[in-house]
């Protein structure tokens, strides 16, 4: 081989390694919402934790349970119009503008952290960018990325949100007050206001607007100087337009385009119902409430930081696993070890409930379970729900990913707002409800859920019209 073939190979491996690293790193930043939406999910604990701030313990457990759930009714709030106005508006512009409602709600939470009507008021305005990330931060990693780093991309907003849970986590266990806490939260998203501003729009958004020149350049700094563009405007055009005949409900029947339409909206609703029938998020909530109910002598504080630390460590093999090994299989192996978790819950609490773990060293067995699960969720149930439905229909509709966000957020809301008062009372058939769901869960992905890694969505909507 030549001098001049061994250098022009070389430079190819250089620009195709530096493709994959601004891929990444436009992905990474845009998940630093995912970071500040982790430090609202988490910033909260039933049983206190910020014992410098008395008034606060004041408030009833149905007033505490209204505080720590009124994001989420923020969330589904904002889930909706956050496809449609990131598609008007652009992804990075609709997302910088998702740091300020999430910063003045930190900001009115400090100022009247003793009133517990403005302190709602403050968690629902963050919970409109929470609600909202959820959406937008998926859609601009699946147009800024590839179909080789889709996975990974798409992996970034829940591993960016353990983080931002493990910080909350952290902070609240170091900081004795509230006030205090609530200031080294409010710093995450104006640091990411400032950081992903240098970022590009979304060459996706570009290209539908007309903006073409601009489209070529930013597609150009993401995938390389030699990327084929007019190949890739040539795709997204054919996949806007197969998108658009199949809409088209009264001009055109096909059938297979109304199977494959009903194939996505069961596969995205059925993932979303899945993902929060586990349990997981009601688990990480109250996690602290979870370790004094089961007498474990693990002070609360320590355990969430533990928790926190395995979330964290489960969302990180994901994204090493995920183009590897594919979707499904993660999601399959997720839940068949979330399902075994949940029974062995189930199993744990009858015990304790019964006195045959008294004085015993099986207490803190509800560690490991808790941990296991965590990281089992972390692993395919947590990540792949939030970013499946931008693999499966172009990323210029955000109608299916809003209305899928939505209907998770409604669910949140609900299991949220329940979890305390049940898993007070009845906690064995708490956890039993939870493992049949998520025996359902294991079958519906085993038999419907299909293999996406690697696959265009073009190949992704031939296997599945002909299924």
């Amino acid at each position: 081989m030549s001098r001049e073939n061994e250098r022009l190979i070389g430079e190819d491996e250089a620009e195709r390694a530096k493709s994959c690293y601004r891929q990444l790193l436009a992905a990474f930043l845009a998940s630093l919402m995912s970071l500040s939406s982790g430090t609202v999910i988490a910033g909260w604990s039933p049983s206190g934790g910020h014992p410098n701030d008395v008034d606060l313990n004041m408030w009833t457990e149905d007033q505490e349970s209204w505080v720590i759930a009124i994001y989420v009714l923020g969330a589904l709030v904002g889930a909706l119009p956050s496809g449609r106005l990131s598609r008007r508006y652009g992804r990075k512009k609709y997302l910088i503008w998702l740091a300020f409602p999430m910063i003045a709600g930190w900001l009115i939470c400090l100022l009247y952290s003793n009133s517990l009507v403005l302190e709602c008021v403050g968690r629902f305005f963050c919970g409109l960018s929470v609600g909202a990330t959820t959406v937008a931060v998926p859609l601009y990693a699946s147009d800024v990325s590839s179909d080789v780093l889709r996975g990974r991309t798409g992996v970034f907003f829940d591993f960016m949100l353990c983080a931002g849970i493990l910080y909350a986590y952290v902070a609240r266990a170091l900081l004795n007050s509230l006030r205090d806490f609530i200031k080294v939260c409010v710093l995450v998203p104006i640091t990411f206001v400032a950081v992903f501003s240098c970022m590009p729009e979304s060459p996706v958004h570009l290209f539908e607007k007309g903006q073409y020149e601009q489209a070529t350049t930013t597609f150009r700094w993401l995938r390389g100087r030699r990327f084929n563009v007019n190949q890739e405007f040539e795709k997204i055009e054919r996949s806007r337009f197969d998108f658009k005949v199949s809409t088209e409900c009264g001009e055109n029947k096909i059938g297979n385009n109304k199977k494959f339409w009903w194939k996505v909206i069961f596969i995205t609703f059925g993932l979303v119902f899945a993902q929060r029938m586990s349990g997981a998020g009601a688990i990480i909530q109250y996690s602290d409430s979870l370790f004094e109910m089961s007498a474990s002598n693990i002070p609360p504080d320590a355990a969430c930081v533990i928790i926190g630390v395995f979330q964290l460590a489960g969302s990180g093999l994901s994204f090493f696993l995920i183009d590897k090994i594919g979707r499904r299989t993660l999601l399959l192996i997720s839940s068949g070890v979330i399902t075994i978790c949940l029974m062995m819950l189930t199993i744990y609490f009858k015990l304790s409930n019964s006195g045959a773990l008294d004085n015993s060293p099986w207490k803190i067995s509800v560690l490991f379970i808790l941990c296991t699960f965590i990281v089992a969720f972390r692993l395919g149930l947590g990540p792949i729900p939030w970013f499946i439905s931008t693999e499966l229909i172009p990323t210029e509709n955000g109608g299916l990913p809003s209305v899928a966000a939505t209907f998770s957020w409604t669910l949140s809301f609900v299991i949220m707002k329940t979890f305390k008062m049940i898993v007070d009372s009845s906690p064995i058939a708490l956890w039993a409800t939870f493992a049949a769901l998520s025996v359902i869960g294991f079958i519906f992905i085993l038999f419907y859920v299909p293999e996406t890694n690697n696959k265009s969505r073009e190949e992704i909507r031939i296997n599945l019209t002909c299924r």
